[in-house]
């Protein structure tokens, strides 16, 4: 599954491009174990995600606008696109002919995120192997594209899992069948991908360095020490006074191979990350393969007047 990704800071001015790993086709798997009568797989589809990704510093919210294209090589239309994500959202919105569903739970195997589904049709269809529903009107069809898809959050962007079902017309069951049936999950029996979503950063990766009195100033929270592999786009989510520390956000200076990116940090709400920048290849500084990220900031001595900084350096691989 491909996606492309479009970063657009408004206000702040920046662009940029990025097209995240291509999937193989064909992700059901086995079905040998599908008790369905006539049932057919979902996933012949070839998805590609763009967002737009948007600040307002006035209302404090992010926004993502998704244009979702169906390949011309596609054997199904789009009939649904699921992002899985892990905040809360401020409000979603779909085109005509369009609809959206929004699961927030913590209970055991929910999937968070927002479900867009194309409406379903009212038409029945006589078919050798049943009857079937119509195609939704609104579906994607190959070689076409949908707009319209949005969601605002507090929530800066991260990774966000998404899931692309195609029109498969399953024929109901006949009637008086009441035989036990099969089917793979809709997270199985689909197109899988990345793009960006709304997110809720909770876990502190990076502490410090070698000076544990203001090693607490500035923590990452997606960035190991040890090393890590970010997908392209690369979202960066940085944190302050983890330990209760006085820091001076305001001097905040960080610099990624080299090259001041200060600017390109966005805050989140007060229960994730305090900063949040996306970095993308060919629009800003990042690299296929090895970056190189320092930042400084200065605060308070913990116990006593003084001032000092904290400087960190991470290195970080992309794949493009």
């Amino acid at each position: 599954m491909r996606n492309v990704i479009v970063i657009t800071l408004v206000g702040l001015a920046t662009l940029a491009t990025a097209v995240a790993p291509t999937a193989a086709l064909g992700q059901v798997g086995d079905i040998s174990k599908v008790t369905y009568p006539g049932w057919i797989p979902s996933d012949r589809v070839v998805p590609e995600i763009t967002v737009e990704v948007s600040y307002d510093s006035v209302s404090g919210l992010w926004r993502y606008d998704y244009t979702v294209r169906n390949g011309s090589t596609a054997e199904q239309p789009i009939q649904s696109v699921m992002l899985r994500f892990n905040a809360p959202t401020a409000g979603v919105t779909s085109p005509a002919g369009w609809f959206q569903l929004v699961h927030f739970s913590t209970a055991a195997g929910a999937i968070p995120g927002v479900t867009f589904a194309a409406e379903a049709s009212e038409e029945l269809v006589e078919t050798p192997a049943g009857v079937v529903p119509g195609e939704p009107e609104a579906a994607i069809p190959p070689g076409d594209s949908l707009t319209g898809l949005s969601i605002t959050s507090p929530y800066p962007p991260g990774y966000a899992r998404t899931y692309v079902q195609g029109f498969a017309p399953v024929p109901y069951l006949p009637v008086g069948f009441d035989e036990p049936t099969v089917v793979p999950d809709d997270t199985t029996n689909s197109q899988r991908g990345w793009t960006l979503g709304p997110t809720r950063y909770t876990s502190v990766v990076t502490t410090g360095g070698r000076r544990p009195a203001v090693d607490g100033f500035l923590v990452f929270m997606n960035l190991d020490r040890r090393g890590t592999t970010l997908r392209n786009p690369a979202p960066i989510a940085l944190d302050f006074a983890a330990g209760g520390e006085t820091v001076f956000r305001e001097t905040l200076v960080v610099e990624l191979n080299g090259v001041d990116v200060t600017a390109a940090f966005h805050p989140g709400p007060a229960d994730g990350a305090d900063l949040v920048a996306v970095f993308q290849l060919g629009k800003s500084p990042l690299v296929v393969g090895r970056n190189v990220l320092t930042a400084r900031v200065e605060g308070i001595v913990p116990g006593t007047n003084r001032r000092a900084a904290d400087t960190e350096r991470l290195v970080f691989t992309v794949e493009p």
